[in-house]
């Protein structure tokens, strides 16, 4: 028997969550691959008060953004509006440093126009994690 279809987007059809406000996707080295993935899924939600996508990244992924971000979040903004959160979840330790890097790898995103599609900036803000959760992500 062939399979039609997506398997992961035919299991994980977002439609029935009726209250569905965000969206979380880790923002790793693998988000353009993803980015077939996450379109067909924002195409299945129909919650009224869908409203926000965040970007979650750890602290090695602020230095090695992933390529091609802008341009499937400009993607999934045709096929569903939303507002869009950055947020750097790592140890105490370092968090203050990454999240100083991010706002500066966002602001200059910005400035080459690369969220223009987007009523306001990506908002960047953090998360001080454990070394349990670090190894989650």
């Amino acid at each position: 028997m062939q399979w039609i279809g997506d398997p992961l987007t035919d299991r994980f059809h977002l439609s029935y969550n009726t209250v569905l406000r965000t969206l979380e996707v880790r923002g790793s080295h693998l988000f353009q691959k993803c980015g077939r993935t996450l379109k067909k899924l924002l195409s299945t939600i129909t919650s009224p008060v869908f409203n926000e996508v965040v970007i979650v990244f750890a602290g090695e992924d602020v230095y090695c953004p992933p390529l091609g971000i802008a341009g499937v979040l400009r993607e999934m903004y045709e096929i569903k509006k939303f507002h869009l959160v950055y947020r750097l979840e790592d140890l105490e330790s370092s968090r203050e440093s990454n999240l100083r890097e991010l706002v500066v790898v966002t602001q200059k995103e910005v400035a080459s126009g690369s969220f223009d599609f987007l009523p306001c900036p990506p908002l960047v803000v953090s998360r001080a994690v454990t070394r349990d959760e670090v190894y989650i992500m």
